[in-house]
């Protein structure tokens, strides 16, 4: 089938079109009045065109005004409201860009938070981890009706649960801790010591089977004999609330809502950087980390690494890139790295030398970073080529200006003499007591 119909035309990044229509006494005249006096003739451009009682609006930032048109389309906003009884929007363009950006990354931010949950029970509890422990009829909706056959040779099980119901999943499953059986056993207490008449109202008794009831539900968790802080470092329950409040500021994306303003696109973004960066975390930890500490690949002057490390109860990723540059030991080290940034070090080394493995891309493995066996042996193929360590002695600023282009965080520093043996020395260290720290913690779980 070739669908020639294009769904939006080119248009300008500025826009904002309306429907209106105004209270009586009022019309076309007094919105243009109010545009003049309020002074947004500077600011902005408008068009009007009337149709009987309804008004059709457009506006647009003048040149170079761009950066008001937010605060001028919100000033101007509240301004008609006052002598307008309708107002809808037909069209905003800056919605458009929000929600294509929202798009881009709610398809990442489930598919890595699906697997990871996926990935880490199946190791636990083989084929059927999803019937077994999770499955829930009422929830799930079935998604192979009226879809590709493709579809049906899938299993996928998170797949059947949407995200309000993956929400749900992440609460229940993950807030679970041995404290929240005592919290709920001190509200009964807390019930039964406020009443001398130990039989109480018809309300206190709701709230102490109420109360049963949800510690019943608790031990049910706990009888999967899975503790989600023994499988999980990051997938607690200050992420739990995170994904509560991402789902929230999806909403205007999911029920495609007629404006998202930039401070509503702030707040989602922000919120979806954190919770990506903790999924990230959790994913390097299963797979490149994956009971190892230490992942690693060298050529004679060049080493990659990143290591897990430990810290008030959390572990992290450490990457460090070290190599020499005539005769200079070079560094770029990156404390909080996910795979993603492992992977993009290979990608940055590999179009700075020029390598060329013929076997397969380095593209195509930045998705999939359990293909650990692929990596290293790119990896080890990469910094072993004689090509790069030359580049590396004769283009040194070639690469720092590579580095910032993918990544502004990426700096390279100079490690020399005293300095050199002092940072060495003092990783050494802190890896031997983050890994005394994690032993201790696996020797006595917290749940």
């Amino acid at each position: 089938m070739d669908v020639r119909t294009k769904y939006l035309l080119d248009y300008p990044k500025f826009q904002t079109s309306f429907i209106v229509s105004c209270k009586p006494g009022h019309s076309e005249i007094t919105i243009l009045d109010i545009y003049e006096s309020g002074g947004y003739q500077n600011e902005l451009e408008i068009m009007i065109s009337q149709e009987g009682s309804i008004y059709y609006l457009t506006i647009y930032p003048k040149k170079d005004k761009e950066r008001k048109f937010d605060n001028n389309k919100r000033s101007f906003l509240e301004k008609i409201k006052i002598v307008c009884d309708y107002i809808s929007i037909v069209y905003d363009n800056q919605t458009i860009d929000y929600m294509r950006k929202i798009s881009e990354s709610v398809y990442v931010l489930e598919r890595e938070f699906r697997t990871l949950i996926e990935i880490i029970f199946l190791k636990e509890k083989g084929v059927n981890w999803y019937k077994h422990l999770f499955k829930n009829t009422e929830r799930e909706k079935k998604r192979t009706i009226n879809r590709d056959k493709i579809v049906e040779l899938l299993n996928n099980p998170l797949d059947d649960l949407d995200f309000v119901h993956l929400k749900d999943f992440v609460e229940e499953r993950i807030k679970f801790s041995s404290s929240s059986i005592s919290d709920k056993l001190n509200s009964i207490e807390g019930l039964l010591s406020s009443n001398e008449n130990i039989v109480g109202t018809r309300k206190d008794i709701d709230e102490l089977l109420s109360t049963l009831k949800e510690i019943k539900e608790l031990t049910s968790t706990r009888n999967t004999e899975l503790s989600v802080s023994t499988l999980y470092k990051h997938i607690t329950s200050e992420l739990a609330d995170e994904w509560d409040e991402l789902y929230n500021f999806r909403n205007p994306w999911a029920h495609n809502h007629c404006l998202m303003t930039k401070s509503d696109f702030v707040k989602y973004e922000t919120l979806a950087v954190s919770v990506l960066k903790k999924i990230r975390t959790e994913i390097t930890l299963l797979s490149l980390l994956y009971s190892k500490e230490d992942f690693s690949m060298s050529g004679d002057k060049i080493r990659l690494s990143i290591s897990r490390f430990s810290s008030l109860g959390t572990s992290f990723c450490r990457m460090k890139l070290e190599f020499k540059s005539k005769d200079i030991q070079q560094m770029l080290e990156v404390s909080d790295a996910t795979y993603v940034d492992f992977i993009e070090i290979l990608r940055i080394l590999t179009e700075f030398s020029g390598f060329q493995n013929h076997n397969f891309d380095i593209k195509y493995i930045q998705m999939n970073p359990f293909i650990t066996g692929k990596i290293e042996e790119y990896g080890r193929e990469l910094l072993a080529n004689s090509e790069l360590e030359q580049k590396l002695d004769e283009n040194l600023l070639e690469l720092e200006e590579l580095l910032k282009k993918y990544n502004g965080n990426y700096n390279l520093r100079k490690l020399e003499g005293t300095a050199f043996t002092l940072k060495k020395d003092v990783d050494k260290y802190l890896k031997q007591i983050s890994h005394e720290i994690t032993q201790l913690g696996d020797n006595h779980p917290s749940e």
